[in-house]
């Protein structure tokens, strides 16, 4: 009895260890949380950073742990570890992974669809994460995209902002012209080029991606460059309700919330909130309302699924431009004819998209969306009151395939873009900010498409070869239903753009990129017209090239990053703004420029993860632009084509030769944090005859924080800041080329606020 006893406790005890000791199987894939992008070389590890899997090529695992074990983690150099728990019921996992904002150079980058390390692109691309944007107030892009090298926001109040990459798109007289915007892989640009990202709450953004220079060969439409916006995602395996409000000086007030989850089926990001501002001017009220929903599915190991919602509501004042004398005399003031008109934008736009990535097998993959826009404006100018609503559809698609040649190496991108936007507008005249007589009733449907094809082949171990080529075409179909005579249908001249790059990595310290790129950009619906109101058929698209070299790397023990970039743009056929008569402009490709340029973008991270210190962020950074940018041939043409003044050999019009950006990134363990940052903008000419000039004017931006857990499930994050900390009087944008009619000055200066001040609290409950 006693022997089968013992010989049952003995069996007893090897089944335990035994089960103790059973290995349990995890598979997946491993994105980057943003751009939703495979990667591949990820190190999965235990807590003792014991190797257990690595991802492959199409960001594929599979690993066996003991039973006993709780979690692993996923490493890879640009992004943040992301430390995650197995779950024996979950046992396919979709893991995603953050970019780390202090290893840029490293992240993985859409840019050209290359699917490399920025450090590896072929070509100027420009990161911005919510970390980034961190560092401000949260109410603008301006900060993060001025401390972009060769990137320019400027903005005076928040209705008012105008972007340029390269000088290209300075002299848009509203919104954006020249630059191709996304969001999500949805393009946010009309089909007649302009772009409207007001609708855009900032604090939704993730990340955003900026190609410098012209990218048609696989973007279509855009002489600057491209922006892609991504919204942000939950982080992995997090559930959480976050509550943020802010105030600040001139009225400045904001509350939102937003609901993050984080799973393997699917991650889902949902905000609302609303924020006003009373305005550093008279007349500049803003008031928002805004809700973004963002949803990835996972509902197979092939397909990834995302849906879009974003409802935007704007009222926004318009207080206009003032004479030097009147900015001089006080800047506070508004343009007493927008005063007396009641100029504003009222608008409302709504956006909704779907997206598909599906991978058919190891060598073919795809990746597609559908998209519908609309908005209601509601607009009273300074000369005339304007309403309009749009509606656009469309959809992008673009496949990837990899045949795996062993001797040079090649993966193919085909694809095509469709955009359809129809704009109905009309016009009365503006009674004190009612609507008057009814001037105008225009309808334009405008219709888009692009086809691209890109190959990158692989020449040597280290060195690449990407050739490109897209085919456009653009159409206006316009309907004057008071003036029958003036419809008609504007189409282009279909552009092909081409583009070659190659690239040769070094080492770590340098990869040296050399492109040479084209771009077009058509004029708009509103762009098109003669002095009568008709359809200009002679008016065609500004057309650029691009030549560049790019050198990109890691210096000092990886602790020193840099990017710079020479380049050489010619354009021809630009499109110059003739002012006939109040209200009524008309265009004509009279301009070649000339834009060469140097960029240059430093970062040091002084302290590493390993080192045991209390400070655990420790980054200085600066960027440099020079820009000499200059009027080729540019003449300006009367209504009847007549030459009336010439400013060849000129420096451009709203570029300043020299800009200047630095700051600090630093961070503790115990939570507190400091944000500086320092801007210089040079002197600038405010017209072509460059007889008047924006004076050169310094910023300095200062936040402070402090970030901590109350508890396991509660993060606190307090904070306040000052901008303009010098009390600077400038104006960040100016109204270039402006007229005076009459005998009066012309009115070039919109000033932005001085010194002001903001705090807040966010407040984070994760379940």
């Amino acid at each position: 009895m006693k022997i089968k006893k013992l010989l049952f406790f003995i069996g007893f005890a090897l089944c335990a260890i035994s089960a103790q000791a059973q290995e349990l199987a995890f598979k997946g894939h491993i994105y980057d949380s943003q751009t939703r992008q495979a990667l591949a070389g990820v190190n999965i590890k235990t807590p003792l950073n014991e190797q257990i899997g690595k991802t492959d090529e199409q960001g594929y695992f599979e690993i066996k742990v003991n039973s006993s074990a709780s979690a692993v983690k996923a490493m890879l150099v640009g992004y943040k570890t992301q430390v995650f728990t197995l779950n024996s019921g979950q046992q396919t996992l979709n893991v995603q992974l953050e970019a780390d904002v202090n290893r840029l150079n490293e992240v993985r980058v859409q840019g050209y669809d290359g699917h490399k390390t920025n450090k590896e692109t072929a070509g100027s691309v420009a990161l911005i994460t919510a970390a980034t944007l961190a560092r401000g107030s949260g109410v603008s892009l301006q900060a993060a995209l001025n401390g972009i090298p060769g990137v320019r926001m400027e903005q005076s109040t928040l209705s008012e902002a105008r972007i340029s990459i390269r000088g290209n798109g300075v002299r848009a007289s509203y919104g954006i012209r020249n630059i191709k915007v996304y969001l999500n892989e949805i393009p946010l640009t009309e089909a007649d080029g302009t772009t409207r990202i007001e609708a855009l709450d900032i604090n939704s953004v993730g990340r955003a991606e900026v190609i410098k220079g012209p990218a048609s060969s696989i973007y279509g439409a855009g002489t600057g460059g491209v922006i892609n916006f991504q919204l942000q995602r939950a982080p992995y395996q997090e559930q959480s309700v976050e509550v943020a409000a802010l105030a600040g000086s001139y009225g400045l007030r904001r509350l939102a919330s937003t609901y993050r989850n984080g799973g393997d089926k699917m991650n889902s990001y949902v905000s609302y909130g609303w924020q006003e501002y009373t305005g550093y001017r008279q007349h500049s009220k803003d008031m928002r309302r805004f809700m973004t929903g963002n949803f990835q599915l996972f509902p197979s190991e092939k397909r990834i699924i995302t849906l879009l919602l974003n409802r935007t509501q704007q009222d926004s004042q318009i207080p206009g431009a003032l004479t030097q004398a009147q900015a001089d005399a006080n800047p506070l003031q508004a343009n007493a004819t927008n005063v007396d008109k009641a100029a504003a934008r009222y608008q409302t736009w709504t956006r909704m998209g779907m997206g598909q990535q599906y991978r058919f097998n190891e060598h073919l993959t795809n990746s597609s969306s559908v998209f519908t826009y609309f908005y209601d404006l509601n607009h009273p100018l300074a000369y005339a009151y304007l309403r309009s609503t749009y509606q656009s559809y469309g959809g992008r698609t673009r496949f990837n395939y990899d045949p795996e040649f062993e001797v040079l190496p090649t993966r193919f991108t085909v694809g095509a873009e469709y955009n359809q936007g129809l704009t109905k507008g009309t016009q009365y005249v503006n009674n004190q900010g009612r609507e008057g007589a009814l001037n105008s009733n225009v309808d334009y449907e405008n219709t888009q498409y692009s086809l691209f094809y890109q190959s990158e082949t692989q020449l040597a171990t280290h060195t690449s070869l990407t050739l490109g080529l897209s085919y456009n075409s653009l159409s206006y179909d316009v309907k004057n239903y008071l003036q029958q005579q003036q419809s008609g249908v504007k189409k282009f001249k279909p552009q092909a753009n081409p583009r070659v790059a190659i690239s040769q990595h070094f080492s770590d310290a340098l990869s040296l990129h050399a492109s040479v790129s084209t771009g077009f950009s058509p004029p708009s619906s509103s762009e098109v017209k003669n002095v009568d109101g008709s359809i200009n058929p002679s008016l065609q698209a500004e057309k650029g090239v691009n030549y560049e070299i790019n050198a990109k790397g890691n210096l000092l023990q990886s602790r020193l990053a840099y990017d710079l970039a020479l380049f050489k743009m010619d354009m021809e056929g630009e499109l110059i703004a003739q002012s006939v008569q109040q209200g009524i402009t008309i265009y004509n490709n009279a301009g070649k420029t000339n834009h060469n340029g140097v960029e240059l973008a430093l970062s040091y991270q002084w302290l590493q993860p390993e080192d045991e210190r209390q400070i655990k962020v420790f980054r200085p950074y600066a960027s440099v632009t020079y820009s000499d940018f200059t009027f080729k041939e540019y003449a300006v043409l009367n209504a009847v084509n007549e030459v009336t003044a010439r400013y060849d050999g000129n420096p451009l019009t709203g570029i300043a030769p020299w800009v200047f950006n630095a700051g600090l990134d630093l961070e503790t363990k115990l939570g507190i944090y400091f944000y500086g940052s320092y801007l210089f903008s040079d002197k600038l000419p405010v017209n072509d005859a460059n007889t008047a000039f924006n004076a050169a004017y310094h910023l300095l931006n200062a936040k402070l924080g402090y970030q901590t857990k109350l508890a396991k499930q509660v993060e606190v994050n307090v904070y306040m800041g000052i901008d303009n900390l010098l009390n600077k009087n400038y104006s960040s944008i100016v109204a270039l080329n402006a007229v005076g009619y009459n005998g009066a000055q012309p009115a070039y200066y919109l000033p932005a606020p001085t010194r002001n001040g903001y705090g807040g609290l966010n407040l984070k409950w994760i379940f």
